[in-house]
């Protein structure tokens, strides 16, 4: 046994050796993360979890346990015996915080030292901003702001914005905010990472007489030695607060020795700049009146009423500090007031940023779908929908029966009046949505006022900031079981849902950096953001299953993510009882107003459409949906319907469905529900991508505009030839395409899949184990 009280067995010993033979000629992890707990079986999976998943896949992870007495031990032996990048260090006598933390430092190898408290846990992307962000800096230590969270609290970040904008962090400054009951946070309590060659170089340790502090301690004597450090304006650290946090518990006794390690600190200085010793004085002033204040509340616990008006009229800058305690317990006190509200067995958080207010473009009716699915086998849903943005240009949203599937719907910039309206609350989306209409109006007038009439902007892709995944942490239901990202765009918010135990998904929708190459190819602009593939591949790594809506992309996705579980899920689509022949020569187009649209149907009516009206002089063509705003100008036969109420009655008296794509990628929703209802379809090779050969042997495919116009043309003349291959696609669509079948996998894995106990690896874990430092074993001696 070691001097810290180590066990080591010796089958450990064994191991340790043959580890340590190996670690010599094994590459150093550019991290290592230190996970000091101490009876934290609860959250320490979480904590785990949150290490495995970074994206900075070179690391280690040390787990020293401080004497628990719970099943942390068992927690932490489980998730090693696992991941070859765990060690596991179990201390036989309790050694507090900074022992802990010290035994791992003593045993770290990585270029840099990360602190994760085993009741907190991290952003899949926080290490690799860290290091890169330090690196690129210079710096010796760096942070990031964090999420602090809890029962009963409204989470929020931490830090000022006075302080996130600072950059660089002094010695004056660092000082300065860590007095006691601060205006500002104390940025002792950010976690940061430190380059581990200067820790090793001042042999910089925790201060193991420290009960409260020791995180500030090391900093400063850091800073003593010339550290500098950096501070990054991200929510990447997830900071618990409990009852039980060791850090928010002061006494006499430990504020004496915080004050004894200040005057140990300060002799250490070799100049004390003036803004320093301001800044001393100002921390040595608060710890004096905490002290002060503590000898008060005492004295009131103790009712010696004399003494404590005593300590108050000789100290009276504690009195505003007897408000404290109040506001501390009024999150406590509104909690217990709120009605005690049933848990749903299964709840599921969507985290999404399109305008969703019912099937009205393809995305949203598949999303909807999958929704719809999850909600008639038992699952509660909650939509947050965190972009004020969202809002576009509608000031008024109207939610259609089909969002009746959410439970609850946050939705950030918008009030909810009734049930089903939803009224922008910014000024400016009631007057760019009357600049459109007058737009519209202008040019049926022969005016051009088209600057007017300007989209708004792409919010799906934008980068997500500050507020959004706050808003997230605020309104997603507490302890999902399932959190799914809408597009691979919304990834990074995924553990913002502040659930320990969720499963996540992300719902591809599109393989972004497939689309954005094929309209390169073509010299052609898309109207969405795009990704490049190894964007989008860590994107969608992020999560623990991905839906993709056919099956060239999910195999695309599957060679770049092996292992990762793909899950194929077209849409579903209620058929109608029968094929429907339609009426007379009438051509049938819905599309929104996306660049696949406006392009391919741009391509139709020039070249195909003059075509079939030459044969077909009567033939109509109707084009529904928001790609009608993509053309300024008429075309003969041709009606722009725009958005309309309800599609069922223009599949039903329609001769013949077109979806004259070029380019694009990902979904195929018109094609599925115009065979649903039972259509002749006529299409390109690009619209039917991931449709079953066994349906598109009935449906007329055709990529050249000659070859395309005499498809329609011919389906219009022939009413026999036309109801021959509406009855064929129709039987093979229903047969393969019903909703059973294409949600037939996703159920599965959503059942399969119960949210991860605290010794259990999510599936993203079992997929994302590193071979790097082959050979580790769980080590828990490793600091002899």
């Amino acid at each position: 046994m070691t001097k810290l009280g180590l066990r080591m067995s010796r089958a450990d010993a064994d191991r340790l050796f043959e580890t340590r033979k190996m670690s010599t000629t094994a590459p150093e992890p550019v991290v290592s993360v230190l996970i000091a707990n101490h009876n934290r079986a609860d959250f320490l999976g979480r904590a785990i979890r949150s290490a495995l998943q970074q994206t900075l896949r070179d690391l280690e992870i040390i787990i020293v346990d401080d004497a628990s007495t719970d099943d942390s031990v068992r927690i932490a032996r489980s998730y090693a015996a696992r991941d070859d990048r765990i060690r596991v260090l179990e201390l036989t006598k309790n050694a507090g915080p900074a022992g802990a933390r010290n035994a791992g430092l003593d045993a770290a190898k990585g270029t840099w030292v990360a602190i994760l408290d085993s009741d907190d846990f991290m952003h899949p992307e926080r290490l690799q901003g860290l290091v890169n962000e330090a690196q690129a800096s210079g710096a010796e230590i760096c942070a990031d702001d964090l999420v602090v969270f809890g029962t009963g609290l409204t989470p929020t970040g931490f830090l000022s914005e006075r302080q996130r904008n600072l950059g660089w962090l002094t010695f004056a400054e660092f000082v300065a905010s860590n007095a006691i009951f601060s205006n500002e946070p104390a940025t002792g309590y950010l976690k940061p990472i430190f380059r581990r060659a200067f820790l090793q170089e001042y042999a910089l340790r925790y201060d193991t007489a420290l009960k409260i502090g020791e995180d500030f301690d090391l900093l400063a004597r850091a800073f003593v030695r010339g550290a500098k450090f950096r501070l990054l304006d991200s929510l990447g650290y997830f900071y618990r607060k409990h009852a039980q946090s060791i850090s928010h518990r002061l006494s006499q006794a430990t504020l004496e020795q915080m004050l004894q390690a200040d005057e140990r600190l300060k002799s250490q200085v070799s100049v004390m700049s003036h803004e320093l010793s301001h800044a001393f004085e100002k921390r040595r002033a608060s710890i004096v009146s905490a002290k002060n204040f503590d000898a008060c509340v005492a004295a009131l616990k103790a009712r010696d009423w004399a003494e404590a008006a005593r300590i108050m009229w000789r100290h009276p800058r504690i009195l505003p500090l007897f408000g404290m305690p109040i506001a501390a317990r009024l999150p406590k006190w509104r909690e217990a007031s709120k009605p005690i509200e049933t848990r749903a067995d299964k709840e599921v958080c969507l985290i999404s940023r399109q305008r969703l207010v019912g099937p009205v473009n393809g995305s949203s009716a598949y999303l909807l779908g999958i929704c719809k699915s999850l909600h008639d086998n038992g699952y509660r849903l909650t939509l947050v929908s965190p972009n004020p943005g969202t809002c576009g240009r509608w000031p008024i949203l109207y939610l259609s029966p089909e969002m009746s599937v959410f439970s609850d719907i946050a939705m950030r910039g918008a009030w909810r009046l009734g049930k089903r309206l939803y009224v922008a609350k910014d000024p400016r989306v009631f007057f760019n949505a009357a600049k459109g209409v007058v737009s519209k109006l202008a040019a049926r007038a022969g005016i051009d006022l088209a600057k007017w009439n300007r989209p708004a902007p792409y919010v799906i892709g934008a980068s997500w900031s500050r507020d959004e995944f706050l808003y997230v942490s605020r309104f997603a239901p507490a302890a999902a079981d399932l959190v799914i990202a809408d597009y691979a765009f919304s990834s990074p918010a995924i553990p913002f849902a502040l659930s320990d135990n969720a499963q996540s998904m992300i719902v591809m929708h599109d393989l972004l950096s497939m689309r954005a190459t094929r309209f390169r190819e073509k010299g052609l602009v898309d109207s969405v953001a795009t990704l490049s593939e190894a964007d989008e591949t860590r994107l969608l790594g992020q999560a623990d299953a991905i839906i993709a809506i056919q099956d060239v992309e999910a195999k695309h996705v599957s060679s770049a993510l092996p292992g990762h579980p793909v899950l194929l899920t077209p849409l579903g689509h209620e058929t109608v009882a029968a094929p429907q022949l339609g009426q007379g020569h009438t051509v049938f187009f819905v599309g929104s107003n996306t660049a696949p649209n406006v392009i391919g149907l741009k391509w139709f009516l020039e070249a195909s459409w003059p075509e079939i009206l030459k044969a077909v002089p009567d033939c109509q063509l109707n084009v529904a949906g928001g790609v009608a705003a993509g053309f300024s100008q008429p075309y003969p036969n041709v009606n722009f319907l725009g958005a309309v109420p309800s599609l069922t009655g223009f599949y039903r008296e329609a001769a013949v469905v077109i979806s004259p794509l070029t380019v694009g990628s990902g979904l195929k929703i018109k094609i599925g529900e115009a065979l649903s209802h039972g259509k002749a379809v006529v299409a390109t090779s690009v619209s039917v991508e991931g449709i079953s050969d066994d349906v598109l042997a009935h449906v007329a495919v055709c990529d050249e505009p000659q070859a395309f116009a005499q498809a329609v043309t011919t389906l219009l003349l022939d009413d026999g030839f036309r109801a021959k291959k509406a009855r064929a696609a129709f039987d093979a669509y229903r047969e393969l395409y019903s909703k059973e079948s294409c949600y037939r996998e996703l159920l599965q894995f959503v059942r399969n899949s119960r949210p991860a106990k605290q010794d259990e690896p999510t599936a993203l874990e079992e997929r994302t184990k590193s071979p790097r430092a082959s050979g580790a074993v769980v080590d828990r001696a490793a600091i002899g």
